[in-house]
């Protein structure tokens, strides 16, 4: 048998891909974005060291936490880690990512979604612990030892990026593993429907005279009524692509996907642009 027959080419891992689209990023820009990840994190630790430091409001965002269900809990934690992939990547989305649908996260959900992670972070099953779990003392054990690590002292540019990295890469992982367990494949395109912000924004046209391709009924030529969806713009009538986007992400011309109101499509789409990216590719 030659060399090499029979062996499927090697896959590269997430933190690969992502590190591979991080040299898409002008050197220019690096810095500043170390500086604004820099910033995300000190907030979010912040917010972190508040919620600790408050026995009310920790209770208030454990409570909540815990009556969420757990596919309540998996979208959380999907939400949370996408959002890292956005600041990561800015150029993901063609406005910076700045206003993305996912990136912000409503103060109760941001609140349940750190202790969420840091529950995460710090549990371990081999240790010896009581029942019930005292989360609070077991998170500031481990804040104050990660504070205290090498990596948390750290001032460096890599220092601000690793984490986003590391929580990038889970992103997709998490997404692969949830649509496994629903039975979803892990690249379904056109998932469910696109983002209320993305049809929000959708640029009124006027009918050039050709068939809706959703209804097959024609636009009059000069008369609004019609919309073109981005980044294709081909043209429907709205009634027609809002049905149309009730329930897909994707042109139903050209399959050109619009952003996902669920997270997880949403993680998903964004991960064959970061693919392009690492390839050398367009964005989005």
């Amino acid at each position: 048998m030659e060399a090499g027959q029979g062996h499927s080419p090697p896959t590269s891992s997430s933190s690969e891909t992502l590190m591979a689209a991080l040299l898409s990023v002008p050197a220019t820009q690096l810095c500043s974005l170390a500086r604004a990840l820099a910033a995300d994190a000190h907030r979010l630790r912040c917010r972190l060291a508040f919620l600790l430091l408050s026995p009310p409001h920790f209770a208030r965002a454990l409570a909540r936490l815990r009556s969420m269900p757990l596919p309540a809990k998996a979208a959380l934690l999907g939400r949370v880690l996408l959002r890292s992939l956005l600041l990561l990547l800015p150029g993901l989305c063609p406005d910076g990512g700045s206003s993305h649908h996912h990136l912000h996260l409503p103060p109760p959900d941001l609140d349940a979604a750190l202790l969420l992670l840091a529950m995460c972070d710090s549990y371990s099953p081999a240790a010896s612990s009581p029942s019930p779990v005292d989360w609070r003392a077991v998170i500031v054990d481990d804040v104050v030892a990660s504070a205290l690590s090498v990596s948390g002292l750290g001032a460096t540019p890599w220092a601000a990026l690793a984490p986003y990295v590391d929580a990038a890469a889970k992103c997709r992982r998490f997404a692969d593993v949830v649509s496994s367990a629903d039975g979803a494949g892990k690249d379904g395109e056109g998932c469910g429907g696109a983002s209320h912000a993305a049809v929000l924004a959708l640029p009124a046209a006027a009918g050039d005279g050709a068939p809706c391709a959703i209804c097959r009924e024609e636009m009059s030529p000069g008369r609004r009524g019609a919309c073109a969806l981005r980044p294709c713009g081909h043209r429907f009538h709205w009634r027609c692509a809002l049905r149309w986007l009730a329930r897909r992400n994707t042109c139903p011309c050209c399959r050109a996907e619009l952003p996902a109101e669920d997270a997880l499509a949403e993680t998903r789409r964004l991960w064959r642009a970061v693919e392009r990216m690492a390839r050398g590719g367009c964005h989005v």
